[in-house]
């Protein structure tokens, strides 16, 4: 996988939830994190994740300008240039939602909507070394697009970030993966039909269990949802799931 501080690549996922003590204890209980690491913030308190000591995700609360607001999760891109990437998105069909803004840690992020929709953060700040991706029980393995146009996403994320596609058949539905100097960095498929139309495009997080059943159990057990159950295919077990304020993640059991 690519270097996380390398223009395009995936560099992290966060949550935005209305609670964010009970989202903590939901994620740290279900995924097995071995640590939560706390800090204030101009923002508010702010939650990390850690599996075997790596850093998987944040978690904050919603402040009173996002009253009613659904609880989800967004994936982080790193940029070299956040100014100059931001500058790009509306030109390329996308939105800004959110110009760029400091946060702790000499580092700037923004907020933009592509053009079929789907919700992306930019993030800027000090070199980053190593991969973000992990098939360590808790971490996060991979993200992926879900949309309604896959061609409008994919020029897009072209201008953008310099993605490439190599689309193939993966259980007889046509999969996109998004490459970067012939690494892959992130996957690309058409909303299911069982997606109710109402739902928008969006990215969406796996995180790595050891057994995805268990992981449904005790998803339910926590006040969750399972929104698709258990599939297989060749390299192992996902399912859907939504977290008690309604978050939705996805999870995966890597076979051998």
């Amino acid at each position: 996988m690519i270097n996380a501080g390398t223009h395009g690549a995936v560099t992290w996922v966060d949550l935005s939830t209305p609670d964010a003590p009970a989202a903590v204890e939901f994620y740290r209980v279900l995924l097995g994190w071995s640590d939560v690491e706390e800090s204030d913030t101009p923002m508010g308190r702010y939650y990390i994740g850690k599996a075997k000591e790596r850093r998987v995700g944040g978690l904050m609360g919603q402040g009173p300008e996002l009253a009613g607001t659904p609880a989800m999760w967004t994936t982080f891109v790193y940029v070299d240039d956040i100014d100059e990437t931001v500058g790009k998105v509306v030109d390329a069909g996308g939105a800004v939602l959110q110009e760029p803004f400091e946060v702790p840690g000499d580092a700037r992020v923004a907020v933009i909507a592509d053009p079929t929709g789907a919700m992306l953060g930019l993030f800027a700040g000090p070199e980053i070394e190593g991969e973000y991706f992990s098939r360590d029980v808790g971490g996060v393995n991979w993200v992926e697009l879900l949309t309604r146009d896959p061609s409008a996403a994919e020029g897009f994320y072209a201008d953008l970030f310099g993605w490439k596609t190599e689309t193939e058949q993966m259980e007889g539905t046509a999969y996109t993966t998004f490459k970067l100097d012939g690494e892959m960095v992130a996957g690309m498929m058409m909303m299911p039909d069982a997606v109710p139309a109402a739902a928008p495009s969006h990215w969406g997080a796996y995180f790595t269990v050891a057994d995805c059943e268990a992981a449904e159990k005790k998803t339910l057990e926590l006040g969750g949802q399972v929104l698709r159950g258990t599939m297989a295919m060749d390299m192992g077990k996902f399912a859907v799931l939504a977290d008690p304020q309604g978050a939705t993640f996805n999870i995966m059991e890597y076979a051998g």
